[in-house]
């Protein structure tokens, strides 16, 4: 018997190595979905293809936006603790706007953050065709 020929049925095998957590990961997530830990992997290899890097260019580049804006929040902070230590800070009432101002900020940067970290997992899985039913992720729990 020769050589097997190479054809579109040919299968390859892939041997990885990875810490007890990690294989533990796979096993909750292989659970959560309802597919064998191959498939899981095949389908997200696919999909992450498609989706590209999990970071790409453009979120890179808000990223790079949203860090010099987080600098500026950090200035304004460290000015009005100067005018803190210097005794020239307006009471609480009137810097009220500025606090309220610098939160807003802050949780606008956090949004943003999360949604691009978390949007490409979304789209991953939604790519891979992997939907976590209620009864799966109840017992993956």
């Amino acid at each position: 018997m020769g050589r097997p020929v190479a054809g579109k049925d040919e299968k390859r095998s892939l041997r990885v190595e990875m810490s007890a957590v990690d294989f533990e990961l796979l096993g909750q997530a292989s659970a959560l979905f309802g597919v064998g830990k191959s498939d899981l992997v095949r389908r997200l290899v696919r999909a992450s293809v498609e989706v590209g890097p999990a970071l790409s260019t453009e979120s890179v580049a808000r990223i790079e936006d949203l860090a010099g804006q987080v600098r500026i929040v950090g200035r304004n902070l460290m000015q009005v603790l100067r005018a803190i230590h210097r005794g020239e800070a307006v009471g609480i009432a009137q810097s009220e706007p500025v606090w309220r101002d610098l939160h807003a900020m802050i949780d606008h940067l956090d949004g943003e953050l999360a949604g691009i970290v978390e949007g490409n997992g979304v789209v991953l899985r939604r790519r891979a065709g992997l939907e976590a039913s209620a009864t799966n992720a109840a017992e993956a729990v």
